[in-house]
């Protein structure tokens, strides 16, 4: 890690690089940078969360919207134009998903495992979590259990 960094409020590692996440919404990045994981785009700020997936990263805006820079191998980069209302982020080897404020999912880049293939009917999701090469999404229900995990 960078020597003098303090204020920080979210970290995240990808496959070889690490992001940082200011008290101030600005952020630091360092390690290996082969596909611009680490250059921060300029005039970034206003950043609320933060998270890293093998070579690119996401940033959540406090205006609902979303960054991404990076390795852009399978379009993991690519957020989808006019997405907003977003709440949460997540982002795995090459894809990258989002939760938005009415309980729905999107997902991008490398479908090689569906990973970025939102089930039909999905929603009343509360999380979401991305890996490797899969995606997870809490289902709220009425009935119990009162969570399911999709996978």
């Amino acid at each position: 890690m960078p020597a003098g960094l303090n204020g920080l409020v979210v970290v995240a590692a990808g496959d070889d690089h690490a992001i940082a996440l200011k008290s101030d919404g600005t952020m630091v990045a360092w390690g290996f940078n082969n596909g611009g994981q680490t250059n921060v785009p300029p005039g970034l700020s206003g950043v609320v969360t933060i998270t890293a997936g093998g070579e690119h990263n996401l940033a959540l805006k406090s205006d609902g919207t979303v960054v991404a820079w990076g390795t852009d191998t399978s379009g993991e980069t690519n957020v989808p134009v006019g997405l907003s209302g977003v709440v949460a982020i997540a982002a795995g080897a090459q894809h990258s998903m989002v939760l938005k404020s009415d309980g729905t999912v999107v997902s991008w880049g490398n479908t090689y495992n569906g990973q970025d293939v939102v089930p039909a009917g999905l929603h009343n999701v509360s999380a979401i979590g991305a890996g490797d090469f899969f995606s997870l999404a809490v289902v709220n229900q009425d009935a119990t259990p009162p969570a399911t995990i999709l996978v």
